[in-house]
C-alpha cells in the first residue's frame, strides 16, 4: 500500500469512528444494529488532502458541538454518494443526496449524516487554506445537493470514482498532483467560473471575510476599518453583506462567538480566564460577550467552562 494509506476490512462501529476521526476530524458513529454492522475503509493522503472510501451498513455520523475545539483543523469535506441515499442536516439545512450526488460538509460546524440502507461513499477532507479565497463560496454550499451527472461535476465524479478503486497506489509526487487536480475541479464545480476572475460582488465579500478572519483577534476590527482596508464606503459594505442575508457586524460576531465557545470547551485553554479567551478573539466587553453567548448557544461562558472541566476529568 502507498505511504499514508489505510485499509480496514469488516470494521465495526468503533473502528469506523476511530478511522473517520483520524482522517477528517473527531466524529461520532452509531448504527441501529451495532453487532451486525460492518464497513470496509480505504484511505490515502493526497498532499494536505485526505481521501477515504467507505462501504458499509446503515449508520449515522455526527459531529456534535462537544467534540469541536479551537485546535481542530478548519476542513471542508466533500462527499460523493455512489449507492443508496443519504441525508445531511447542518445549519438548519437538510439535503438528500442520491446516487451520483455531491454534498459539502463544513467540519467546523455541528452536523448529522444519516446513511440509509448501507453506503458507498467517497469523502475528501480539504483544509480551507487549500481553497484560498474561494473557501467561503464552497462552504456556502454546505448541506446542498450538487448533482454529479453533467459538466464539471461529472468530471470531478469520474476522478473520485477512479481514485476510489486505486487509493492504495497513490504515492509520492503523484499523490500531490492528484490532490491539486481535485482542488481545481472542486473550485470549478462550485464557483462556476475561472479561479482568477475578480471584482465581482461575491468575490469581494469573500475577500472581506478572509481579511476579517485573519484579523479577528484585533478588537478594533469593525465595519468601518474593514471598509477602509478595501477602499469602499461603509454603506457599500452594508449593501454587499445585505445580499448574503446578514450584516457584516452580525457575521463577525457569530465568527467570534463560535471561536470563543470552542476555546471555552477546549481543555487546552483551561489555564485562561473567560476574559482571556474572549480577548484572543477581539472581544473586550465580556459582559456583552456573555449575553451574546447565552443568546446564540443557550449556555453562559461559565456553563461552557464547567462542561469543559467535566469533559477533561472524564478523559
Amino acid at each position: 500500500m502507498g505511504d499514508g494509506a489505510l485499509r480496514i476490512e469488516r470494521a465495526g462501529v468503533d473502528e469506523l469512528q476511530t478511522a473517520a476521526s483520524s482522517i477528517l476530524a473527531p466524529l461520532s458513529v452509531t448504527a441501529p444494529d451495532t453487532a451486525a454492522f460492518r464497513a470496509d475503509i480505504d484511505a490515502a493522503a493526497l498532499g494536505r488532502l485526505a481521501v477515504a472510501r467507505i462501504r458499509g451498513s446503515e449508520h449515522r455520523v455526527t459531529r456534535p458541538p462537544r467534540v469541536i475545539t479551537s485546535t481542530d483543523p478548519e476542513v471542508l469535506t466533500l462527499t460523493l454518494h455512489n449507492a443508496r441515499p443519504a441525508v445531511l442536516d447542518q445549519g438548519g439545512r437538510q439535503g438528500r443526496a442520491g446516487k451520483g450526488d455531491f454534498v459539502v460538509i463544513d467540519m467546523t460546524r455541528p452536523y448529522r449524516l444519516d446513511v440509509v440502507d448501507g453506503c458507498d461513499v467517497l469523502a475528501v477532507g480539504i483544509p480551507r487554506a487549500e481553497l484560498g479565497r474561494h473557501a467561503d463560496i464552497v462552504a456556502r454550499h454546505a448541506a446542498l445537493r450538487l448533482p454529479g451527472d453533467a459538466g464539471v461535476p461529472a468530471a470531478l465524479s469520474a476522478l473520485l470514482l477512479g481514485l476510489g478503486r486505486d487509493l492504495d497506489e497513490l504515492t509520492g509526487p503523484t499523490a500531490h498532483h492528484v490532490g491539486d487536480a481535485l482542488v481545481s475541479l472542486l473550485l470549478a464545480a462550485f464557483t462556476g467560473q475561472e479561479p482568477y476572475r475578480t471584482d465581482t460582488a461575491t468575490e469581494l465579500v469573500d475577500r472581506i471575510r478572509a481579511y476579517a478572519l485573519l484579523n479577528i483577534s484585533d478588537p478594533a476590527l469593525c465595519g468601518e476599518s474593514v471598509a477602509r482596508a478595501h477602499a469602499i464606503s461603509h454603506r457599500h459594505l452594508h449593501r454587499l453583506f445585505h445580499r448574503t442575508g446578514t450584516s457584516f457586524a452580525t457575521w463577525l460576531r457569530q465568527e467570534r462567538l463560535a471561536r470563543i465557545r470552542r476555546d471555552l470547551l477546549d481543555p487546552a485553554h483551561l489555564g485562561l480566564t473567560v476574559a482571556g479567551v474572549a480577548a484572543r478573539w477581539g472581544c473586550v466587553d465580556t459582559a456583552h460577550m456573555a449575553r451574546a453567548l447565552k443568546q446564540q448557544y443557550g449556555q453562559t461562558a461559565r456553563e461552557l467552562r464547567q462542561e469543559c472541566v467535566r469533559m477533561s476529568r472524564g478523559r
